[in-house]
């Protein structure tokens, strides 16, 4: 049955812009339907101006290309166009994209072969979400065909009509089902068990879907809020297989880090590598889900030092020194290191050392390759190794050592204690260094070699 709803918001008055009602009148005066669909309606109903704004309409992309040309408004994106999306830049200001209403005629749980109408029930049917499947004309009547106004305003989230239906059109919908619930449902809401029971008879359709897809998901629920309960619940429907997540987590366990670390914001995979005991079962979700290098590095990191890397005792003079000296040896090469190593502290749960570190700013390493050179070290065999060597005196002084400290004083002892230093460096060395015994003392076990 359908429900009509009058608002007169702020929200909804805010997106009344001139632009969109240039697009709006140009359509009335070719006598065709446009209203606000999906997203952009459950946002203004909440109190949520939206960030993007979509439309739905009667009108063929073939007639909105046609008004639009005459209109001399211009057309960007053109890739749209095959799914019935034609999107208008309006004013050179903003784009819309407007799409005309249809229906499935046929869907494999991936993609759909679809036919146009001018039935809105019909388009509002093959939406995934009641939440979801709400319009909005620019008089400010809201329709709604599923019952969704009601379910918004009591945070319930449900599919349209029959779950199973809805799932086998797009088996995507499963993990938006729980994104939506996680963003959406009170705190400690009960699932509709008929929407579950449609999911776990229904998870394998998984098995088909994108990495990519799945991962867009994913990290939105990982992200969002109630991460932990609503992935606890969302793994035991058997999802976890799908997605190249082993099946015998402990799932309390895994709820209770989410709710340690959630307060601070952490990143997705601060969140997901507590799914994964070793470099083999992270390696097996890298196959399945497809991420970026940089969340890559990120878990890699995680597992490598979550066992063997935590704060020093509280009465030690830098609880953090353990974290700040693998940042200092990890920024050489990785310029997001701070980042990854913070996360890090998150996810051992380690909230207030992550912001401390957060906001701890990296000292400069004081020696240079010209200092070594003015001593006499060049590129060579040795040279790495005496420049590690005098970062590691640098750490252990707490990062306080200057450049005069570090030759003066701790740069006899490495070069003393080097067994394969050739014979021109240590002439180099004894001649541009003033410490005369250190380098004396290596020519001499130079000559005996």
């Amino acid at each position: 049955m359908l429900i009509k709803q009058k608002i007169d918001t702020p929200e909804f008055r805010a997106l009344l812009t001139p632009s969109l009602l240039k697009l709006a009148e140009l359509f009335k005066a070719n006598q065709y339907e446009i209203r606000v669909a999906g997203g952009a309606v459950r946002d203004i109903l909440l109190g949520i101006i939206p960030h993007d704004v979509d439309f739905a309409t009667t009108a063929t992309p073939e007639q909105v290309k046609d008004m639009l040309i005459k209109a001399n408004i211009r057309m960007i994106n053109s890739n749209g166009e095959k799914h019935g999306t034609i999107t208008a830049r309006v004013d050179d200001m903003e784009n819309f994209e407007v799409t005309t209403l249809r229906i499935d005629v046929t869907t494999d749980g991936r993609h759909a072969v679809v036919e146009y109408t001018q039935d809105w029930q019909l388009d509002a049917n093959r939406r995934d979400l009641t939440i979801n499947a709400l319009f909005l004309d620019l008089d400010g009547i809201v329709y709604d065909y599923f019952n969704g106004i009601d379910d918004l305003e009591h945070r319930r989230i449900r599919f349209v009509g029959d779950p199973v239906q809805r799932i086998c059109e797009d088996y995507l919908r499963i993990l938006r089902y729980f994104r939506f619930f996680g963003r959406f449902a009170y705190d400690n809401a009960v699932h509709d068990e008929q929407s579950l029971k449609a999911i776990r008879e229904n998870v394998h359709g998984l098995r088909d879907i994108a990495g990519e897809r799945l991962w867009i998901e994913l990290k939105r629920i990982a992200e969002g809020r109630n991460a932990g309960p609503i992935l606890k619940v969302m793994l035991e429907q058997n999802i976890g297989p799908y997605l190249g997540i082993p099946s015998d987590i402990d799932l309390d366990r895994f709820e209770d880090h989410c709710r340690q670390c959630c307060h601070a914001k952490p990143h997705s995979m601060t969140i997901l590598t507590k799914l994964f005991r070793n470099t083999n079962e992270i390696g097996t979700f890298e196959q399945r889900i497809k991420y970026s290098n940089d969340c890559r590095r990120l878990a890699q990191l995680i597992i490598n030092y979550r066992d063997s890397l935590s704060i020093l005792d509280s009465s030690s003079i830098d609880p953090l020194k353990p974290y700040k000296d693998l940042l200092v040896d990890l920024i050489i090469q990785d310029s997001t290191a701070k980042e990854k190593i913070v996360e890090l502290l998150k996810y051992q749960h380690y909230l207030t050392e992550a912001q401390q570190l957060s906001e701890w700013i990296i000292p400069r390493f004081p020696v240079s390759g010209k200092t070594l050179e003015s001593k006499g070290i060049k590129q060579g065999p040795n040279y790495k190794i005496i420049l590690d060597k005098l970062r590691e005196a640098w750490k252990t002084s707490h990062f306080q050592a200057t450049e005069n400290q570090l030759i003066d004083q701790s740069l006899p002892d490495i070069l003393e204690n080097l067994t394969n230093t050739d014979d021109t460096t240590s002439k180099n060395i004894k001649k541009n260094t003033n410490i005369n015994s250190s380098t004396s003392s290596l020519s001499k076990k130079s000559k005996q070699n």
